[in-house]
């Protein structure tokens, strides 16, 4: 697999803040994850990978993909994606184009 260089714009100065924030979007850009697995995949926390995920949400780079069941936790939950492959098409009609 090639390395990937996500173009991110630094959160803060704290350079490991950085690092996990990188690491999150490469994890999810592999494939399709619940938050939780990337926190079991990567060793960053749950409740860190939530407010990398609002950063990556508000930079437009991370995006639900469906609702399926966690391989984790064996609930249903949202499983996100950085891959824009994996970006579900939208439905939505468009009001002045070619909807």
């Amino acid at each position: 697999m090639t390395k990937i260089e996500p173009p991110l714009k630094p959160i803060c100065k704290d350079t490991s803040n950085n690092t996990q924030l990188k690491r999150v979007y490469e994890a999810f850009f592999q494939s399709p994850k619940t938050m939780k697995e990337v926190d079991i995949e990567i060793g960053v926390m749950r409740e860190n990978i939530c407010w990398l995920c609002r950063e990556l949400r508000m930079q437009n780079y991370l995006f639900a993909v469906c609702i399926r069941r966690c391989k984790v936790t064996k609930r249903n939950v949202i499983a996100w994606s950085t891959n824009s492959e994996f970006k579900p098409i939208d439905k939505q009609l468009k009001l002045f184009g070619n909807g």
